[in-house]
């Protein structure tokens, strides 16, 4: 290479500022959106977890690793050699009933080894679930699909916390199934606890989202390379396994990636376990810091072992975030193959294997919908226990509960949680709309320096976990001061003065990626032709993106900000940790306390899975199944 050529490439490399400007006085508003838009995600995402890694080794004024090493030298946090007699299987008999009681548990293995244990076996739960479902949905013919692929969309219309309450009331110790089945016609019970029933819960809800993106990926695939195979006399088996799986790596790989880091900052199902007894369920760690969040109950400072915990959650999410970006990036997000020739390649099937067929789809429905099931009978019961008979259960069911939430004065509670809940997350959303939309324009029509940095902050937000971003909110904000007030309203973001603003922030990021992947969507498949012929005739890029570019994608906007509402209503972990005071409390912050009637909750909850079963059903018809936008990858 000659010094020229070096020279050349030496100033390709360089930071060019004179370039910048120039392109900043050329493209105002795009600039101004990037660098908007990235100022807030660094203050509101990136400082926030870089308190959170500080707090993990820095302590009291000096750095120490001693934190980090209680962690895996205790054996409440780090015990891989527990016992395990008497936790897979145990029978217990009752002695007044003579019904035989079996309690199926799984280990304890300590606060951190509990909580990777959980994530890895959802995932694998997960994944064998979702990927079957998948390629029967894409490679195998029978009739009915166009119904299965709107029932399989279920459990996503019910968080997994929600789906906790739902599994006591269907499968739990007093549940449906053990008083009016097992029990009676069968003399037995079954309790599944600790990391069993956890798995199970987290299984149920969060093989959809593989099924999705395995779904996506195979539809995506250039089917002239299957046909390509069998002409050189491959077998369907063959095709299957060196084509067709292979060509669904990214979807396989990013929903499996995506269930683990769920799975492991969930911190909803944990609560609703723990708050019913479960011992196990509070061995978790995303339990273990919401629980464990201050020295004191009049300090701010946060405790040491929960940073060092919400530390290793944080790695664990990155890492699995930055394999997830290896296989499934923004630029990416549009359709795989365009221009593809050939017609998918469908396995035909006989009677026998059509029965097989409808027979799974039968058992995976119904398994995955017994929460479901569980909290709407539940909640239409005005009683916390199941009648003797199950006519009498039946001809009791009423609306008593629905009538408290909604109906009763400020005094019962609901109202002011469900009002609160309605104002933080429309707000949230309405923010989300306009910075998604401005951020999904610049990351599709503009190409720039830092634009994979752009495209991370923007995205990343679906792999942090909730708790985590809580603390380092908590750190960071719980000194700020009282800006000004306006009325009785503090304008501030320390939370212990007046969450609200804080927790809309937290919405606002966390939910982002779901609005922003719709947006991007909408762009790569919208020509740029009427934006530049706008442009020629003299219209500015504001008045571009305003009466073009928003009304070609307005049913992706829509579809995206649904799912983001939705989300910010059932969000958790950021909901926990930030509110410390009833009269700012959510329909989120009202569940984790089972104190109350467990009727009004499961109302509550049945509310809650009305309102995300509106939404993405409406999103599936806005984006025709796109797996894209109902996970947020």
């Amino acid at each position: 290479m000659t010094d020229e050529r070096v020279a050349e490439k030496g100033k390709k490399n360089k930071f060019n500022f004179k370039q910048i400007q120039t392109n900043l006085k050329n493209d105002p508003l795009s600039w101004t959106i990037i660098i908007g838009i990235s100022l807030f995600f660094v203050i509101f995402l990136i400082v926030p977890l870089i308190f959170v890694l500080i707090n993990a080794i820095y302590y009291q004024g000096s750095f120490s690793m001693d934190a980090v090493s209680d962690v895996f030298n205790s054996k409440y946090f780090f015990d891989p050699s527990a016992s395990r007699s008497d936790y897979y299987f145990r029978k217990v008999a009752e002695e007044d009933t003579g019904t035989s009681v079996y309690f199926i548990r799984g280990p304890d293995f300590g606060v951190f080894l509990n909580t990777i244990v959980i994530g890895v076996f959802t995932t694998i739960v997960s994944l064998i679930l979702g990927l079957f479902t998948a390629f029967l949905m894409a490679k195998v013919e029978f009739n009915g699909k166009t119904i299965l692929s709107g029932l399989l969309l279920i459990p996503l219309v019910l968080p997994p916390f929600v789906g906790g309450i739902g599994f006591f009331a269907m499968a739990g110790p007093e549940g449906i199934l053990n008083i009016y089945l097992l029990e009676r016609y069968f003399g037995v019970k079954i309790i599944l606890e600790g990391i069993v029933a956890i798995v199970l819960v987290q299984s149920l809800h969060y093989f959809t989202l593989i099924y999705l993106n395995v779904y996506s990926s195979m539809m995506n695939t250039d089917p002239s390379m299957e046909e390509s195979a069998e002409n050189l006399g491959a077998s369907g088996k063959k095709v299957t396994k060196d084509i067709t799986l292979p060509l669904s790596m990214p979807g396989i790989a990013s929903g499996s990636i995506l269930v683990l880091i769920l799975a492991l900052e969930d911190l909803g199902t944990p609560i609703i376990f723990a708050g019913f007894g479960d011992e196990i369920a509070k061995k978790t760690m995303t339990f273990y810091i919401a629980n464990n969040l201050f020295t004191s109950d009049n300090s701010s400072e946060v405790v040491q072992t929960s940073a060092v915990l919400g530390g290793f959650l944080l790695i664990f999410a990155i890492l699995g975030f930055m394999l997830i970006r290896k296989y499934v990036s923004l630029k990416q997000y549009s359709m795989v193959s365009k221009g593809r020739a050939g017609e998918y390649k469908m396995f035909s099937t006989n009677l026998f294997q059509r029965i097989i067929i409808y027979i799974y789809f039968t058992l995976i429905i119904i398994f995955s919908t017994l929460p479901h099931i569980g909290l709407l009978l539940r909640s239409m019961l005005s009683s916390g226990s199941l009648p003797a008979e199950f006519s009498g259960m039946m001809g009791s069911l009423n609306l008593d509960n629905f009538r408290t939430i909604f109906l009763s004065s400020e005094a019962a509670g609901f109202g002011n949680f469900i009002k609160n809940t309605m104002v933080y997350s429309l707000i949230a959303t309405f923010v989300i709309i306009i910075l998604a939309t401005l951020a999904g324009y610049v990351a599709s029509r503009k190409k720039f320096y830092g634009q994979s940095v752009f495209d991370t902050l923007v995205t990343i937000p679906i792999a942090i976990p909730g708790v985590v971003l809580g603390i380092g909110y908590l750190r960071m904000f719980s000194s700020a001061k009282v800006l000004f007030t306006v009325g009785d309203f503090p304008v501030t973001l320390n939370p212990f003065i007046y969450p609200p603003i804080l927790l809309v922030i937290s919405y606002t990021i966390r939910k982002f990626p779901f609005t922003v992947r719709a947006v991007y969507a909408g762009l790569q498949q919208t020509s740029e032709v009427l934006e530049e012929a706008a442009i020629n005739v003299g219209a500015s890029k504001s008045m571009v993106l305003r009466q073009i570019v928003v009304p070609l994608i307005a049913m992706n906007i829509i579809a995206g900000s649904l799912v983001s509402l939705v989300y910010t209503m059932s969000e958790v972990s950021t909901t926990l940790i930030l509110i410390n005071d009833t009269k700012y409390g959510n329909i989120v912050w009202k569940l984790q306390d089972l104190s109350g009637s467990i009727g009004e909750l499961a109302a509550v909850g049945a509310f809650l899975m009305l309102l995300q079963a509106i939404s993405l059903l409406a999103t599936n018809l806005l984006l025709r199944n796109r797996a894209d936008a109902m996970t947020g990858i």
